[in-house]
């Protein structure tokens, strides 16, 4: 069985791909708050296709960029779209 390997990444690579990660994370859990199953459904749809348009991202200073935007949108949303239960 033939496996196929990856280059190894940088530590920056290593580490923007664990921000990038739990940033990801962080708006999954947020769609909790949802009031309705299909509010929750569209906020997670519209999380992956924003994340995976730029999943194919490679320079270290737009990553820095998108995850200073998307931390941004996050807290907006956080504080302002649903209160806490």
């Amino acid at each position: 069985m033939s496996r196929v390997t990856r280059p190894a990444l940088s530590l920056q690579q290593f580490i923007h791909r664990g921000q990038v990660i739990a940033m990801y994370r962080k708006f999954m859990r947020l769609t909790k708050r949802a009031p309705d199953k299909p509010s929750r459904r569209e906020m997670r749809e519209w999380i992956r296709v924003d994340f995976d348009r730029y999943r194919t991202e490679a320079d270290p200073r737009r990553i820095d960029v998108l995850l200073a935007q998307a931390s941004r949108q996050y807290k907006n949303m956080e504080s302002g779209m649903f209160p806490m239960n």
